[in-house]
């Protein structure tokens, strides 16, 4: 009987052993020492925005990634909402280099990604306007104690260098067409027109109204509450969310951690994304057979039997002849034609999306590139114009022959109008002591002298040039608007002015919103390729950084990534630009650009 007790008692305490293991970390059926089951993980895709986000790269890296552009952010994050091992994207924002209206792109991306069922979560540093536009687009946006929420609102700022010229002794000869043609008010004027002052504040009020508009619905906010807001800003992080501008203030492990909790597991944070391919990261992206294959030119057309959809990048100033250091990235007529014709020869592409980044530039450039579209179009293969933050003057100009226009709704296009002339330097020779004496044969040989002002006779020439390019602008906007638009219509729109994508919709100047995507899906529609497996490429394609050493179109910046300049002076250059392409030629479709939108 003793002996029956005492087995009772040792089976009562292996029981009570067993049910405490399950409380006591360290402790279970498996016997001393075993360890506690792994911790569930979830992936979230980290994405970064910081610095310059080009549309393009002109040329490849050797060494590995490079910096994205703006089409591998967006689809990168349009993969991930397919992605079902991926639960939620995190976007980090430090001061990205981004229009309203590319800022429009990411936020359809995203928009789709939410769509997926998925989670977006916003990690804020310091934020500025745009980068808030972008958070505001998260389920939840965190800050780190000593964060800011910049929030000031928009504001348009143009540079004016007429006292300098005085000051300098240069005077700028200046003809346009078109009464709100503004592109020459910087060097003849210290202010504002009040044609242009009433265009830029239509602007500003159509851009606001949209920036109020998107950060109302990301915040659950009402337009006036949004506007209280602003006017109340910038704020500090602790400010910020008692103002429910922001959900929570941590710093950023803390964050991953809350992000976890809610989720359901221990975050693997997914760092550089759009690299990684079925089978992890590719790390042959950063051995030396990499760089030597990354020397080799890559064919323009990929050589297979899928069909295509080439997309065309025009972006910068639009530029006559070989650019200059200032010139930065631009648009020639070589590259562009070049890549239209690759596009019309190949039997796989079967359309082509024009995409556009141009304040405009040379007249005859941009006509030459309009020819382009237009062989295009003849050859049987449809082209859409895709217009990211600006594609104005003479970025309309190439846009205008499409078989359809998609612009962003805070794309800044238009300006459909010519500015000419040239730079007077004689009050400036005269400072440093320099005379020219100028002999001349024909009434008109000093026409194009930087010594002597316009005769009259000159003047009436520039004039009848500027007006013969004016008219041919409008004649062939009015015919690639047709019959949305007669040419009355459309003179009557050609004041050289500008609008907002949303506003040149209603004007019938594009034909729908949306970004890059809307415009592929649309020319994979006209090309009657609905529902097959189309192959987009890019032209002109990126250089190997072999071809790059020896080609003279691509500047020294592009090579060596950028040149480190203040953003004061980055700010001026596209001044200076404009008085690169006057010394080229005497007339320009270039928008008033010089303004900037912060």
């Amino acid at each position: 009987m003793k002996g029956g007790n005492m087995q009772v008692l040792r089976l009562a305490a292996v029981v009570g052993l067993v049910a405490a293991g399950a409380l006591v970390p360290g402790v279970c059926a498996g016997g001393e020492g075993a360890k506690e089951a792994p911790k569930k993980t979830v992936q979230v895709v980290e994405v970064v925005l910081q610095g310059e986000i080009a549309e393009q790269r002109a040329v490849e890296s050797p060494f590995g990634p490079s910096g994205h552009v703006l089409r591998e952010y967006t689809a990168s994050i349009r993969k991930a909402a397919k992605d079902d091992d991926v639960r939620a994207i995190l976007l980090r924002l430090n001061y990205p280099s981004l229009g309203l209206a590319k800022r429009q792109e990411l936020l359809d991306a995203i928009g789709e990604f939410k769509a997926a069922k998925k989670k977006v979560y916003c990690y804020l540093e310091a934020c500025g306007n745009g980068d808030y536009l972008v958070a505001c687009s998260a389920d939840k946006v965190c800050a780190p104690p000593g964060g800011m929420i910049l929030l000031t609102g928009l504001a348009a700022q143009v540079t004016f260098f007429k006292g300098t010229l005085d000051w300098a002794g240069i005077q700028a000869e200046m003809l346009h067409f078109g009464k709100h043609k503004a592109a020459a008010e910087p060097f003849t004027r210290d202010s504002l027109s009040e044609e242009n002052r009433q265009v830029l504040n239509e602007l500003l009020d159509d851009l606001y109204a949209q920036f109020v508009a998107t950060i109302a619905k990301g915040r659950g906010l009402s337009a006036d509450e949004v506007k209280g807001k602003i006017d109340h800003g910038p704020y500090g992080a602790h400010e910020a969310r008692i103002h429910h501008l922001i959900d929570d203030v941590a710093y950023f492990d803390q964050f991953l951690d809350s992000i976890g909790q809610e989720l359901g597991g221990k975050v693997d944070l997914v760092r550089d994304y759009h690299h990684l391919g079925p089978k992890g990261p590719d790390l042959s992206e950063l051995n030396l057979f990499s760089f030597f294959a990354a020397l080799k030119p890559k064919p323009d057309i990929p050589e297979n039997d899928r069909p295509k959809v080439a997309i065309v990048y025009a972006t910068g100033m639009i530029v006559f002849g070989q650019p200059s250091w200032l010139s930065g990235s631009v648009v020639t007529a070589q590259e562009i034609q070049k890549a239209f014709q690759k596009a019309r020869e190949a039997p796989t592409v079967k359309a082509v999306v024009l995409r556009v980044d141009s304040p405009g530039g040379s007249a005859l450039v941009s006509d030459l590139i309009w020819r382009e579209v237009e062989r295009t179009r003849k050859a049987g293969k449809p082209v859409v114009a895709s217009m990211s933050d600006v594609a104005a003057s003479g970025g309309y100009y190439i846009s205008m022959g499409a078989d359809a226009i998609v612009a962003q709704p805070a794309t800044t296009t238009g300006s459909i109008g010519v500015v000419g002339g040239k730079l007077v330097l004689r009050g400036l020779y005269g400072k440093l002591g320099i005379t020219k004496e100028i002999l001349a044969r024909g009434k008109n040989a000093t026409l194009f002298s930087e010594y002597t002002p316009f005769s009259d006779d000159e003047r009436k020439r520039v004039e009848a040039l500027m007006k013969g390019i004016y008219d041919d602008f409008v004649h062939k906007a009015a015919l690639g608007r047709s019959p949305k638009l007669s040419h009355d219509d459309m003179e009557k729109l050609a004041t050289g002015r500008v609008w907002t994508g949303r506003e040149a919709q209603k004007l019938k100047l594009v034909d729908a919103l949306g970004g890059l995507k809307e415009a592929f899906d649309l020319a994979v529609e006209k090309a009657g390729l609905k529902g097959q497996d189309v192959q987009p490429v890019v032209l002109p394609r990126e250089k190997s950084f072999l071809e790059a050493l020896f080609s003279p179109s691509v500047q020294a910046p592009q090579l060596l990534g950028g040149l480190p300049l203040p953003e004061p002076v980055l700010r001026t250059l596209p001044c200076m630009q404009v008085l690169d392409a006057l010394s080229r030629e005497q007339a320009l479709t270039v928008m008033p650009y010089l303004v900037e939108i912060r």
